[in-house]
């Protein structure tokens, strides 16, 4: 999804495979929409979309019970790989696809969301991120492991636990509860204030032993690292502005 109807304008997020937006606007080749999951605006090129009435979106999202952790399905004689996040609908022993294609699962998993919401929730957030997303490339506007930016790597985590999240730091900050510094735990989120300026640019799980697990542009994207004094890192906690919790225990 990108912030103007151009393939050379920002993109400000990702609609992945299978989710769905209400259209806003029509201009030529590109639609303005509203995302269902998060309500994000921005446009997206038709070539990318499958257009329905409103009946047959419900029936979709009714029908889109399974969750890929990154799966590749066989549909006829072609390979077709789903990220992580993608939404598909189970049918039986086959897999539908949002434009009616089937296929049969040959690698990955693609478990229904309530299973995947138990198993999610049996560890801790930032172990989830990192297990999905560590060594994924930062990608500003991404949501998935083909490319995350830090909003959107804390945002599917919690997704992948059945709590939804706006899509920017920007929003999530007001998430939750907060709690001080010393309180915090791992799975705790920690926004951080630009480099000049009040506004939130940055959010980063909180990790065990004075870690951080994030996507970061510094490193290249998701990782666990230090925050201690004299790692790279530390620079950020003169400009951590909250700490959040959005689980208890």
């Amino acid at each position: 999804m990108c912030a103007q109807p151009s393939l050379r304008a920002e993109q400000v997020t990702q609609l992945v495979l299978g989710e769905g937006a209400e259209l806003l606007e029509a201009s030529n080749d590109w639609r303005r929409v509203r995302t269902y999951a998060d309500a994000y605006e921005g446009w997206v090129h038709s070539g990318y979309l499958a257009e329905v009435d409103r009946l047959e979106a419900e029936d979709w999202q009714r029908d889109a019970t399974g969750w890929s952790l990154g799966a590749i399905l066989r549909v006829g004689h072609h390979r077709v790989r789903l990220p992580l996040r993608a939404r598909v609908a189970l049918d039986h022993d086959a897999i539908r696809l949002p434009d009616g294609r089937r296929g049969h699962l040959t690698d990955g998993a693609i478990p229904a969301a309530r299973s995947l919401v138990v198993e999610a929730r049996a560890k801790a957030p930032e172990r989830w991120a990192l297990e999905h997303f560590a060594g994924a490339p930062y990608l500003w506007g991404g949501v998935t492991p083909w490319g995350v930016d830090c909003s959107g790597l804390v945002q599917t985590t919690f997704a992948a636990r059945e709590l939804r999240l706006p899509r920017d730091s920007s929003q999530q900050i007001e998430c939750g509860v907060q709690v001080s510094l010393d309180e915090s735990r791992p799975g705790d989120l920690l926004f951080f204030r630009g480099d000049a300026g009040r506004s939130i640019t940055h959010v980063a799980f909180v990790g065990e032993a004075d870690t951080l697990v994030h996507s970061t542009v510094a490193c290249g994207g998701v990782l666990q690292e230090s925050w201690l004094p004299g790692a790279r890192a530390a620079s950020l906690r003169e400009r951590l502005v909250a700490v959040r919790r959005l689980e208890p225990r």
